[in-house]
């Protein structure tokens, strides 16, 4: 009795994934093959899921096959009834077929899922990508805040001072000259009546030349500052370009048949399309999602965002399906 019950029947999910080689035209027959190695076991079919989110799909990782890399391939869900003794009848025949890059066969117990909990999940998740971006977007502002603000107070250290000591050199090169004049003028009285100018007019002349290297230092400390402000001036006009740049660079990134985002959840008449890149789901207007969405791309027609790798949400595919 043991030894029947361990051979009834069981429940089954293969997943198959095809070359992507396989012609359109050919695929039904690969199809049709498969299910004929279920039904070659002794197995019973309970039904082939093909399509969406099936069908064919980018692979996680490149699959080595043959001679080269795929980086494709057709997905196909199976679910049936077999015999557990069958199994290995049946993996032995799915790993003869050179047209099969990847197959797995495991327990399957069917579970009914909840719509509702569905169309709920998806939501959530989309809320929580576009407080991620809303997030992203905030902290990238402000440190672009703070980056210009320590620019502007560099600048103000940087220019404060020189205009200080402007003035301040100003000030003293003219004291200096009348101070020297000054003792030009006490030398020339002290020679003229005939005092001690031995000493008197050797002190002013050792002062007076004092002044003076003073004032040629005053001077040299001026046009170091004159020079500086140029520089300055320049390394703000490379930031500038290269700020310049990164915008272009931004722009490039922009798939063909989308414009950017602009952070409001607004797209425009021309690309109605909403795409989210974290999620890559794209919402059309109409769906649950599409007001609350912030979008990083808007697309032109839904054909141009799953060109750029942007896919249907379980609501967008429904009515696709419907029309």
């Amino acid at each position: 009795m043991l030894r029947e019950q361990e051979r009834a029947p069981r429940k089954y999910e293969l997943m198959t994934i095809l070359h992507p080689e396989v012609a359109e035209e050919s695929l039904p027959g690969e199809l049709e093959r498969i299910s004929g190695f279920i039904t070659g076991a002794g197995g019973e079919m309970i039904e082939t899921l093909q399509d969406s989110p099936w069908g064919r799909r980018r692979l996680a990782y490149a699959i080595r096959s043959g001679s080269r890399d795929v980086r494709d391939g057709y997905y196909t869900v199976w679910h049936f009834t077999l015999g557990p003794d069958r199994v290995n009848d049946l993996e032995r025949e799915l790993k003869l077929d050179t047209q099969l890059i990847r197959y797995i066969v495991v327990s399957w117990e069917p579970v009914p899922i909840d719509p509702k909990a569905v169309e709920a999940a998806e939501i959530a998740a989309e809320d929580a990508a576009a407080a991620a971006y809303v997030a992203a977007q905030a902290a990238d502002a402000a440190a672009e805040d703070d980056a210009a603000a320590a620019y502007a107070a560099s600048q103000v250290e940087a220019t404060a001072p020189v205009t200080a000591d402007e003035s301040t050199t100003e000030t003293d090169v003219a004291a200096e000259e009348t101070r020297a004049g000054e003792l030009t003028a006490e030398a020339e009285a002290l020679e003229a009546t005939g005092a001690e100018l031995a000493i008197e007019p050797v002190a002013a002349v050792e002062e007076r030349e004092e002044l003076e290297a003073d004032a040629a230092a005053a001077l040299e400390t001026m046009a170091a500052a004159i020079v500086a402000e140029p520089a300055a001036a320049e390394a703000a006009t490379e930031a500038a370009a290269a700020e310049a740049a990164t915008e272009a660079a931004e722009d490039d990134d922009v798939p063909e048949g989308a414009v950017r985002g602009d952070g409001t959840g607004d797209c425009p008449e021309d690309y109605p399309i909403k795409g989210n890149a974290t999620s890559k789901l794209f919402h059309s207007p109409g769906s649950p999602s599409y007001k609350r969405t912030v979008p990083e791309f808007c697309f032109a027609s839904t054909a141009a965002a799953e060109a750029a790798g942007f896919n249907p949400t379980k609501y967008e595919a429904a009515h696709e399906e419907g029309n």
